[in-house]
């Protein structure tokens, strides 16, 4: 057995390797992000409607719902460039950047919500 054999897909340069990498944990994220809303509201409506303020319901689904809509946005732009043959925009960073920060800052403020109720 050869070298050439064993590869029947093209050697992608280290550009390409890094945007499927990079599309790859975008849907990680844009799955946990779906994951957790759905974790969110089924602990919300489980509970007493008394036990969690609404307004901080809100903030956890709306800081969630923003992670998983520029992981969303991140993949999508990474679509866009492949398909036109154009470069990725800049706001890939940002999208890269604020994603994972959105999403955790979400999950978080649903564990403080979630932990202050069980006090009560």
């Amino acid at each position: 057995m050869t070298d050439e054999d064993e590869t029947s897909l093209p050697a992608l340069s280290p550009n390409q390797d890094s945007e499927l990498l990079l599309y790859d944990y975008f849907k990680h994220l844009t799955t946990l992000s779906l994951i957790s809303l759905g974790g969110v509201l089924t602990v919300a409506q489980i509970g007493d409607g008394g036990e969690v303020k609404p307004l901080l319901l809100i903030m956890v689904l709306v800081t969630i719902g923003l992670g998983g809509v520029a992981s969303f946005g991140g993949a999508s732009e990474i679509v866009r460039a492949r398909f036109t043959g154009t470069p990725a925009h800049k706001s890939l960073s940002l999208y890269r950047i604020s994603a994972p920060m959105l999403l955790a800052l979400g999950v978080g403020m649903f564990l403080y919500v979630f932990v202050s109720s069980l006090g009560r």
